[in-house]
């Protein structure tokens, strides 16, 4: 028997309609009978666990994972209102799947991210690709993050070497204001980290879609207590960033909030310009009285020299992104793309849908999408939390 994949989509605005719709048009899709992996995403106006009954009803006894996301795509539709939801199914002999989770992400993600790695290298000795689903909200009153950094740490230290991967830290509103829901199976969970493996017959092929360039020379971080920089080059960082934006920006301080974005060049320093080394990090939210910013990872450290990013995504940059990955699958069989949030049109300030270019290019490949609070993907061999790029990783056989 083939690798058989379908997706599909639903807006129904009621919960449990809205899961059976998306996995029945997925399956349909598919000509996919027996399924052996449901992987389901639903938007912040559903009940989870009546979207949860509704995709079960419809899933034929397969494995279930997923969560809620701020919006999904597919390749017929894209969508953030809160009703949507979708569905990708599997159903192969010459692929095998498999679910890992481990729980208490809130209260260490170092730990949590080992012990999953632990559950994963006794199950999978051989070798096997995953993608990563992990709760990106610590707490939603006041807004604070898991973060990406410690738990990729913690897996890398057991799984020796690491497999190809990509990942989303799910969300479920863009301003992190609600609590993130995971499926797995029957159960609605919450800040877990869950691992979705792929063995078997099958390539794993990731590519990142950037969405910054260098717009500064590099500035010295002088002063920093993890995730927040209180001092660049020896001076309240709001201050140096308010000049490094030049006279009449327009912009006050508390909006530099999921604004202004500091990239990390992993690569050499002076070589020309190649977005495959930058760790970009963007900043969460700001600390007028003590004049710093608060960002979204806690990797970067005093003595990092960085630049001010400037938000860029062309299209044809993701065109011929997606050219050249597609080029490298011979028989793609399923596209699963996680894009920030923010580069979404009404975020980004930008006058088209940039996922509307990867629909596009996804032609007749199954194609499901979700929007994402972070994303994870290798860099120069490290699995690194990413933020403002988008994700693509093909399933082929």
């Amino acid at each position: 028997m083939e690798t058989k994949v379908g997706t599909g989509y639903s807006v129904k605005t009621n919960s449990f309609e809205s899961g059976v719709e998306c996995v029945s048009r997925a399956l349909q899709k598919g000509s996919v009978t027996k399924p052996d992996l449901v992987m389901v995403f639903c938007g912040r106006k559903h009940n989870p666990k009546e979207f949860l009954d509704g995709v079960n009803s419809a899933a034929k006894g397969a494995m279930v994972t997923g969560g809620t996301s701020f919006g999904i795509i597919t390749n017929e539709f894209l969508g953030y209102e809160g009703y949507e939801s979708a569905a990708a199914v599997f159903q192969s002999d010459q692929i095998k799947f498999g679910i890992f989770l481990q729980g208490d992400l809130d209260k260490d993600e170092y730990s949590a991210g080992k012990i999953l790695a632990e559950k994963i290298k006794n199950k999978m000795p051989g070798e096997y690709s995953m993608i990563l689903l992990y709760d990106s909200v610590k707490s939603n009153v006041p807004p604070r993050l898991n973060f990406g950094t410690p738990l990729s740490k913690g897996l890398e230290e057991v799984l020796i070497p690491f497999p190809n991967c990509a990942g989303a830290g799910l969300l479920n509103d863009a301003l992190f204001t609600m609590p993130c829901y995971q499926f797995h199976n029957d159960k609605v969970i919450g800040k877990n980290v869950i691992a979705i493996t792929f063995s078997g017959r099958h390539s794993f092929n990731t590519s990142i879609i950037h969405g910054c360039k260098p717009s500064s020379s590099y500035k010295t971080l002088t002063k920093v207590e993890g995730p927040v920089i209180y001092e660049i080059d020896n001076r309240p960082a709001l201050e140096v960033i308010d000049e490094m934006l030049g006279e009449n920006h327009g912009l006050n301080w508390k909006d530099f909030a999921f604004y202004i974005t500091l990239g990390l060049n992993l690569g050499k320093k002076f070589e020309e310009f190649d977005d495959n080394n930058y760790a970009n990090r963007l900043v969460l939210a700001v600390d007028e009285e003590k004049k710093a910013l608060i960002m979204f990872e806690p990797d970067l450290k005093t003595g990092d020299e960085v630049q001010l990013m400037r938000r860029s995504v062309d299209l044809d940059y993701v065109s011929a992104g997606m050219d050249e990955i597609i080029k490298r699958v011979e028989k793609p069989l399923f596209l699963f793309y996680i894009d920030c949030a923010g580069r979404a049109k009404p975020f980004s300030g930008g006058l088209f849908e940039e996922a509307e270019e990867v629909q596009k290019k996804a032609g007749g490949i199954p194609f499901l999408g979700i929007y994402s609070g972070v994303e994870l993907a290798k860099i120069r061999g490290h699995l690194q939390p990413l933020d403002w790029t988008g994700v693509v990783t093909i399933l082929g056989e």
